[in-house]
């Protein structure tokens, strides 16, 4: 057994490993999984740090609103990947925080607009900036020619993880 076999053997046990024809494959489906792990504990520090209180799942659902729009209750929940009586029951939450504002247009009172306060919006650009730096200055570390094309290559993955199963 290789030296890079053992380690996948020692990090999974065999009956959690899928047969794969290619042991690269396994070992750079392991990668993307460090990877995004990695990113989620370092955007939860620095969301933490930027702005205390607001938890991942609340800036995904304020991200869009960003720029200043003012959007419906069900647009931010398809954004954040959350239903929505749970993107309701959060932006209740920022409500009370003063991060949001909501309302009903007079025209069709079954809907919910939102909006950033200014508070929310000074917070969600904190977090924004802060996240860019600490993405920046770990993204240095790689010569200018390995980011490009580390980012084309990231940018192909996303695509096919998103394609829909055959």
């Amino acid at each position: 057994m290789q030296q890079d076999d053992k380690h996948l053997s020692d990090d999974y046990p065999e009956s959690d490993v899928p047969d794969m024809p290619d042991t690269g494959v396994e070992k750079l489906a392991q990668a993307a999984d460090a990877l995004f792990y990695a990113m989620r504990r370092a955007r939860a520090a620095t969301a933490g740090q930027a702005a205390p209180g607001l938890s991942l799942a609340q800036l995904a659902l304020l991200d869009p609103l960003a720029e200043g729009a003012e959007l419906p209750v069900g647009r931010l929940a398809g954004a954040a990947d959350v239903s929505v009586p749970t993107a309701t029951r959060m932006l209740q939450q920022l409500d009370a925080k003063g991060v949001v504002t909501r309302r009903r247009p007079p025209a069709d009172e079954r809907q919910v607009l939102v909006r950033l306060t200014e508070e929310g919006a000074a917070q969600l650009a904190t977090v924004r900036q802060r996240l860019r730096e600490r993405q920046a200055r770990s993204l240095t570390r790689f010569t200018p020619d390995e980011r490009t094309e580390l980012a084309r290559q990231l940018h192909r993955l996303a695509d096919i993880i998103t394609q829909p199963d055959d």
